[in-house]
């Protein structure tokens, strides 16, 4: 028997429980632990390290992007093993059992892409090749941080005991490694299998609305745009799936945001749960087949995810969670503004 939404997402929550100790049950929301997380690692670096990790709370934090570049902040492999073990303490404050693992794979990928390209590149393939920043005063009424390297950009806004994590990036080049020792290994399987269930679910009429284009585009549509707009695409509405093919589309949005920590996961849950699950929408571009070129966006009133697949030959996944209000703790810092004269 198909197990219901909602029997899923207790099962997320008690693997997620059971995966904490007991002192971190007593301990704080995710936002506390963040600060504390935040003011551990700053306190370790020495003067340089820190002059490249602490910014002010300025515009510079919605500077975001997934490719590899030069990168203005503190990195994995200028930092001590204590020192890496305090980031991963923040993006833990964060992320999910699910998603620190996502980002262990996404890192690894870079080694996998060392041996199919070669040492000559302008940006080497590292998986310490990633940065680490911190905007504000940990603490403080608003601050944030972003975590950000080749296809990962996970940013952090927190404002009092309140906590927003969009926009939310993970790639994997490749999708699916064909060759050498980790063969058939793949970072982001879920975001593809959920969504082919769900395709192949699709009756002629469902998927003639679904499908928008024969052709996938180049890239997610909202690339690094710092505020996602709604697309201008009707798609197939989530009020015309059946109950089982409700779940499926339901297990697609999981793909994404269950890589949350639980506190996290449920704020975006109830995002969408907000709009309606019958007011989204669920579009399709390009055929329904592995490899040939894929593209999908899920998209609310408050939310929008996008998933491609086209780039080096049909093997290399770009997928974004984003909140047409809530990108970078726009919502909360509004409403902590109107609920605070300064």
């Amino acid at each position: 028997m198909k197990m219901t939404y909602t029997i899923a997402r207790m099962i997320a929550f008690l693997v997620f429980v059971a995966s904490m100790t007991s002192t971190a049950l007593i301990a704080d929301t995710a936002s506390a632990d963040m600060a504390e997380a935040a003011k551990s690692f700053l306190a370790s670096l020495n003067k340089e390290q820190k002059a490249k990790a602490a910014y002010p709370f300025n515009e510079d934090r919605k500077d975001w992007h997934f490719i590899p570049k030069d990168r203005e902040a503190v990195f994995l492999g200028e930092m001590s093993e204590d020192q890496k073990e305090l980031v991963y303490k923040l993006l833990r404050a964060g992320l999910s059992v699910q998603g620190v693992e996502t980002v262990d794979s996404v890192r690894g990928l870079e080694s996998v892409l060392q041996l199919i390209e070669g040492p000559n590149r302008q940006f080497p393939r590292d998986p310490d090749h990633y940065h680490v920043w911190i905007f504000g005063k940990p603490g403080d009424e608003a601050w944030g941080w972003r975590f950000e390297g080749h296809h990962i950009s996970l940013s952090a806004t927190v404002v009092g005991d309140e906590v927003s994590m969009s926009p939310m990036f993970f790639g994997a080049n490749p999708a699916e490694v064909k060759e050498g020792p980790r063969k058939g290994f793949r970072a982001l399987p879920r975001e593809e299998d959920s969504v082919f269930k769900l395709m192949r679910s699709l009756n002629e009429e469902q998927t003639r609305k679904a499908v928008f284009d024969n052709k996938a585009p180049n890239d997610i549509l909202s690339f690094v745009d710092r505020k996602a707009q709604p697309l201008p695409i009707e798609g197939l509405p989530a009020s015309e799936m059946s109950a089982e093919q409700l779940e499926l589309l339901k297990d697609v949005v999981d793909a994404f945001i269950l890589k949350y920590k639980a506190e996290v996961y449920e704020d975006a849950i109830a995002l969408v749960e907000k709009g309606g699950w019958g007011n989204a929408t669920f579009g399709w571009a390009g055929p329904v087949e592995r490899f040939q070129g894929n593209y999908y966006f899920v998209q609310g009133p408050d939310f929008l995810l996008e998933y491609d697949n086209t780039q080096n030959q049909n093997n290399h996944i770009h997928a974004v969670w984003r909140e047409f209000d809530g990108d970078f703790g726009e919502d909360i810092l509004q409403k902590h503004h109107r609920d605070h004269s300064h």
